[in-house]
């Protein structure tokens, strides 16, 4: 199928906030910051984005060297393919002979080896920028948006090797049916884009995918009106075809500006789902095209949300011209990415699920699935996320766990954030107690994995919900219940 380009226009106004200088020169500057590049050192190189753009560099033949504050076995692993790398943050940790200096929007510029590859006049540049090149010229699939955008990216990275193609594939996340998250290729780049800090403005793709837009990183953006903008942008940038959730006004607004596709619940939409169900370990919807029904789709995964980025996908391939039977037979195969509903294990007839939802929306989803279940009582653990989100989302945050049985509340994980005066766990969960009418108790993180486990009996269902340690913590209270060391106190 021959497919036309799309003309690139800009939105007229995009804030000085979204767009500072380097985004400005972002054309010329992408054009000379690789070529003749022999070495990158990563800092915080232990974070899911930082160490994919680590693997894809060092296939491409670059030297990689980074640090990170502390050992996990991302870092292990990135050391056992050769990479070298410290655990801690010094200005030695920066060879002499380092042509660039990448970061994450989580280090901060006072970082020391920051500060030491400036006074050397090495490059520095953030993560968002080097991965942005490394899509430069080729057929780039990207994916943004405030929910679902790492499943969307697994799911599309998988059903493109399974029909055939060979593509390059770049996940913020673990996805479980492969055992790395970001790999060369040689068709499309399937790549996760990062809206937190704006620099899914670098991107110029083929195509893109946005999977909803939500209030999220108010500390960047500080009003949604920008959010929204940036968004509009990215989807001017792509040179082919937008796709995107209809069932957002806002995202609907972006598709009919840009003439692209939407998909969703709606009758508006050119792809859409009628008639989801749940059954078993399966979801379930109608699929229509143009309002046409074209078939029914079984996904092993749970949740109306997870049928949303399935629609997504199959939106793609449409466009395309794939032969959607063999997607819909393909996509049985796929497991799902790590911490999104994964299931943990049953024992002694308690069932344990982690997610990593940790925004308002995200946290309703993964409940409104779990009330499906067949459970007896429904408890949560819940870390929130976050000083700043807590902040700006408490009262969506106090409405969330309606229907839930018991919310065990830990402390809020900072993500490198100051603590701001008066946000805490006991207060918010005061709040979650008072607007969900639900039993909420606080516990430290070593008092939860020692306490908790006396609370479960028989067919409770147990979900960790956040984006920090919460999965950790889980694991513990698991090793813990499952010795059977604890007595049951109910």
């Amino acid at each position: 199928m021959a497919l036309k380009k799309r003309q690139r226009r800009s939105v007229g106004f995009i804030p000085d906030l979204l767009l500072p200088d380097r985004f400005r020169s972002i054309g010329e500057k992408m054009e000379r910051i690789l070529p003749g590049v022999k070495k990158v050192h990563l800092v915080g190189i232990g974070g899911i984005g930082m160490s994919g753009l680590a693997l894809l560099l060092k296939e491409k033949g670059v030297e990689v060297t980074g640090s990170d504050s502390h050992p996990t076995p991302t870092t292990e692993m990135l050391k056992n393919k050769g990479i070298k790398l410290f655990i801690g943050h010094s200005k030695q940790n920066l060879d002499s002979d380092t042509d660039i200096l990448c970061h994450s929007s989580a280090i901060s510029e006072a970082n020391c080896e920051i500060a030491e590859a400036r006074r050397k006049n090495i490059r520095v540049a953030k993560r968002g920028l080097l991965l942005a090149e490394l899509c430069k010229d080729k057929n780039t699939i990207a994916v943004s948006g405030s929910h679902g955008k790492t499943t969307t990216t697994s799911l599309l990275g998988y059903l493109l090797t399974s029909t055939g193609h060979d593509p390059t594939v770049f996940i913020g996340g673990l996805p479980l049916n492969y055992s790395e998250w970001a790999w060369w290729g040689k068709d499309f780049f399937v790549v996760e884009c990062d809206e937190s800090d704006g620099s899914f403005l670098y991107y110029k793709p083929e195509y893109s995918i946005i999977t909803n837009i939500d209030q999220e990183h108010m500390d960047y953006y500080k009003d949604s009106g920008r959010l929204k903008e940036s968004f509009l942008q990215f989807a001017l940038n792509t040179k082919r075809k937008v796709f995107g959730w209809g069932d957002d006004p806002v995202v609907r607004k972006i598709i009919q500006k840009t003439g692209g596709v939407s998909f969703g619940w709606g009758k508006n939409n050119q792809v859409r789902g009628e008639k989801f169900s749940l059954k078993n370990d399966f979801s379930y919807f109608d699929l229509y095209i143009k309002d046409k029904f074209v078939f029914k789709v079984k996904i092993p995964l749970l949740g109306k949300h997870n049928c949303i980025n399935c629609l997504s996908v199959f939106s793609f391939f449409d466009y395309l011209g794939e032969d959607l039977n063999k997607v819909k037979n393909l996509i049985t195969g796929f497991k799902g990415t790590r911490r999104r509903f994964q299931k943990k294990g049953k024992f002694r007839g308690v069932s344990f699920v982690d997610d990593y939802a940790h925004h308002p929306t995200e946290i309703k989803a993964v409940l409104d699935t779990a009330r499906k279940l067949d459970y007896g009582r429904l408890i949560v653990i819940f870390e929130p996320h976050r000083f700043s989100r807590v902040k700006d989302l408490y009262r969506e945050f106090s409405k969330c766990f309606c229907g839930v049985n018991h919310v065990f509340i830990t402390d809020i994980y900072s993500a490198s954030e100051a603590p701001i005066e008066n946000i805490t766990s006991s207060w918010l969960g005061e709040l979650i107690k008072q607007n969900s009418n639900t039993d909420v108790r606080y516990f430290s993180a070593e008092k939860a994995v020692s306490e908790l486990p006396r609370f479960f009996k028989e067919r409770d269902l147990v979900i960790s919900l956040g984006a920090g340690n919460v999965s950790n913590i889980l694991d513990e209270v698991i090793n813990v219940f499952k010795s059977g060391s604890v007595k049951q106190s109910c």
